[in-house]
């Protein structure tokens, strides 16, 4: 299979894909603001340098789906030579160590100069949900009446 330029990806992707979402006004002037829900998109905005279609070498960090496991991982894309076993082209690395350890592990792993703070603000953001969620409480039933 022939590799193919980022350049000319993000050309025949940037208009129109199902991962694009519009929201606001109708043009830009209005304030139109235009993201995209794709995997490896750390800023969910559709730009060239935020793509994970389009771009060869991506970084994101990505939360569990459901609420019991407290996981954050980092999945890093790297352009592979086997084009057939896209399952290799992914790395994912579980940040379950201490805060600056994993913000550590992101720096050094990145691969991606120009991503690296917008992928350490959306990891500190996750953590800080995630311990948010840790400490609520249980509610306690509700009594009305008199005892």
């Amino acid at each position: 299979m022939v590799s193919v330029p980022d350049a000319l990806v993000w050309a025949c992707i940037s208009r129109n894909n199902s991962f694009i979402q519009r929201r606001g006004g109708k043009t830009e002037r209005t304030g139109k603001v235009v993201f995209s829900s794709e995997k490896g998109n750390v800023a969910s905005l559709s730009s060239f340098k935020y793509s994970g279609l389009a771009n060869s070498s991506t970084i994101d960090v990505v939360s569990a789906p459901n609420d019991r496991d407290s996981q954050i991982t980092m999945l890093k894309k790297t352009a592979s030579k086997a084009f057939n076993k896209p399952a290799k082209a992914t790395q994912s690395t579980p940040l379950n160590k201490s805060f600056r350890t994993s913000i550590a592990a992101i720096t050094k792993q990145s691969g991606r100069a120009d991503l690296t703070t917008a992928v350490n603000a959306k990891y500190t953001m996750l953590a800080n949900g995630k311990k948010a969620q840790k400490s609520l409480r249980k509610k306690s039933a509700v009594t009305t009446g008199r005892k």
